[in-house]
């Protein structure tokens, strides 16, 4: 038995349930979008969904090939996700920064409806009925809902979910999943690269020219905590320029202190669920690996998920850093 496709005319009415297509569907750190191919006229502006899923958006574009074979139709569009992402939070009128706090389904709808979606998206509470709180948040300026919901959410240890149910796509935050110890080490590999000594005095340059140009410095000691406090010193010290051309004073201190926290991670890695299909991640868990040889432990968060269906068949893979 194949898995129901369901696909609604411009008007977001349910209209058929299809099992005879290929769909190709990702979200998390950028794409956030969808490709469908499929024997069937649908309309601009329509959803295509698995109910109750993550999985599923708009259409947006069509791709029609025609050759001697007959014509293929794949459609394109923004997932959910995508959706979010192409509206931008900014602040109120008089105020340098957004900041909310309050309960996660308060905070999320205020968010919906700041941004025209609401309607379209419903705030609600987790399936276990727990409403989780937002510590108070300052975003970034201007920054897309998507990224900015998400960076929300994992400062108060909690990650977005979005599922279409009953003609309107639900949202809310749960927390974070780690897998560790409660998962079979065999099925995680990592690709890692350690390094001990990595950049540790940034220079934030803002607005202004040559000697009035704002200037914010920032350091990080060696286990990677970052203040204005210098502690590593000559051939420890490496530093560099972060050039924000334009930021005032209270935005450029911010914005390089956050860089620089960015930046101490102790390497590269790359993380590979050998078996996706055995154990079922959101963007923003966590999961960790350990070499037993050199000790090396590491910890990666999921930054993208992508479901393929094709002949009735669905596979999972995410990406993680």
């Amino acid at each position: 038995m194949g898995i129901d496709l369901i696909i609604t005319d411009a008007s977001h009415v349910d209209r058929m349930a299809v099992d005879d297509y290929t769909l190709d569907c990702a979200w998390g750190t950028d794409e956030n979008d969808f490709e469908l191919t499929i024997d069937q006229n649908i309309p601009s502006g329509a959803y295509a969904y698995l109910d109750g899923s993550e999985c599923g958006g708009v259409i947006d574009a069509l791709r029609d090939r025609l050759d001697g074979d007959g014509s293929t139709l794949t459609y394109s569009g923004r997932t959910w996700h995508g959706m979010l992402a192409g509206k931008i939070l900014v602040p109120d009128t008089g105020q340098d920064y957004l900041t909310v706090q309050g309960s996660a389904s308060t905070v999320i709808g205020q968010l919906l409806n700041r941004i025209g979606l609401a309607g379209t998206f419903t705030a609600t509470t987790p399936p276990d009925g727990t409403d989780p709180a937002i510590k108070a948040y300052q975003f970034d300026r201007y920054t897309d809902a998507y990224t900015g919901i998400r960076k929300m959410c994992a400062a108060s240890g909690l990650k977005p979910r979005l599922a279409y149910r009953s003609g309107t796509v639900n949202v809310w935050a749960e927390p974070v999943e780690h897998y560790g110890d409660t998962i079979d080490s065999d099925l995680v590999d990592f690709d890692a690269t350690r390094t001990w000594r990595r950049v540790n005095h940034l220079i934030g340059l803002g607005k202004g020219d040559i000697k009035d140009r704002v200037v914010s410095h920032w350091y990080a000691d060696a286990k990677g905590n970052v203040s204005q406090k210098q502690s590593l010193n000559g051939v420890d010290e490496i530093a560099q320029v972060y050039d924000y051309n334009n930021a005032e004073a209270d935005e450029l201190a911010k914005s390089t202190r956050e860089k620089l926290e960015e930046m101490q991670s102790e390497g590269d890695v790359s993380v590979t669920i050998r078996n996706p299909d055995s154990i079922s991640l959101d963007v923003g868990d966590t999961v960790t690996a350990r070499d037993n040889v050199t000790g090396i432990t590491v910890n990666a968060t999921i930054t993208k998920k992508i479901v393929k269906i094709a002949k009735g068949s669905a596979s999972v893979d995410y990406e993680a850093e």
